[in-house]
């Protein structure tokens, strides 16, 4: 027999929605990640206490993942995450694939613009750009990088922003993938 919850409530706290319905034992709460998987759930005597509750679980899971990174880094396990609840487009997707299969996982922007059929390496730089913010957004992590004027480098969530490495027939600078992103992708099936 089955108990069916009244006045069912749904609210967002960053990108984690909690369902918290009324029960005869008190107030039962979900907690779901973008994926709609369930990470966590309780039952509370009053509905302020329940949304505590769950702002709670979901503090210490963030935690936790904080916790896991070297450098702050996010782990690969996050990356994979994040790939999956943003949906990098197809072109995106092509210039990850041909960015891990490049010797060294090194490529210029003008080769990753190759790689997504794009004319000029700003189709590339734009769209990796693209897909950096939506992870960093995700990951909640400020890449290293900066521009000249301070704003965020959002493709230095994906590569490496220190390294000085130049194709030696054109001497344009090279994109090296970080060692996080690479290990996501191999976990992805790359």
């Amino acid at each position: 027999e089955s108990i069916r919850m009244q006045n069912v409530k749904e609210l967002k706290i960053g990108r984690y929605s909690v369902k918290i319905g009324k029960f005869p034992n008190g107030f039962r709460f979900n907690i779901f990640d973008h994926d709609r998987s369930l990470f966590g759930k309780g039952v509370e005597d009053t509905e302020e206490n329940a949304i505590e509750a769950a702002r709670s679980l979901i503090s210490q899971r963030k935690q936790q993942k904080l916790s896991e990174r070297v450098d702050g880094i996010p782990t690969a396990e996050e990356f994979v995450e994040a790939f999956a609840a943003i949906k990098p487009s197809d072109a995106q997707w092509e210039m990850l694939n041909a960015h891990y299969n490049a010797p060294n996982r090194k490529l210029t922007s003008d080769q990753l613009a190759d790689a997504a059929g794009y004319e000029h390496m700003y189709g590339a730089n734009t769209q990796y750009g693209i897909l950096g913010h939506k992870l960093s957004d995700h990951l909640e992590y400020m890449p290293p990088g900066k521009y000249k004027d301070g704003q965020p480098l959002w493709i230095t969530i994906l590569v490496n922003h220190e390294g000085q490495s130049f194709e030696e027939d054109t001497g344009h600078f090279q994109h090296e993938m970080r060692e996080e992103v690479i290990a996501a992708l191999e976990m992805m099936g790359f």
